[in-house]
């Protein structure tokens, strides 16, 4: 028996790894922080869904220039370069099975992520 098209649901890649309470924070002046996003991580691309309004997208790794992560205090940082824009987001510890650290090794593992160069919150590092 096969089931009708509207009653098919689709479960994630075993391999995903599922982040939720997740805040996109913009660059300056483009605005402001939107939280309880939950995250999606696999080796295809990192997709974005909730916000308000509820929206849901996805950023292929192919097309991203630059992956960046960082674990500091309870909180994992991923940036990335996608054409001319950038994205962040903050995960906190709670946020997925393994805890921040988790996130850190997956991007790594997945796509070679490389560490921040900036400190946690884009504050610049001192010298």
């Amino acid at each position: 028996m096969t089931l009708p098209p509207c009653c098919v649901v689709s479960m994630p890649d075993p391999t995903t790894l599922v982040v939720t309470g997740a805040t996109l924070v913009p660059a300056p002046g483009v605005g402001t922080p939107v939280s309880g996003l939950e995250l999606r991580i696999n080796r295809d691309g990192i997709t974005q869904l909730g916000g308000d309004p509820v929206t849901a997208w996805q950023i292929p790794w192919a097309a991203c220039r630059d992956v960046r992560t960082s674990f500091n205090d309870g909180i994992a940082v991923i940036a990335l370069s996608f054409g001319a824009l950038r994205y962040r987001w903050e995960i906190p510890d709670a946020g997925v099975t393994g805890g921040g650290q988790a996130v850190v090794t997956t991007l790594r593992a997945l796509i070679g992520a490389k560490p921040m160069v900036r400190a946690l919150r884009g504050a610049r590092r001192r010298r």
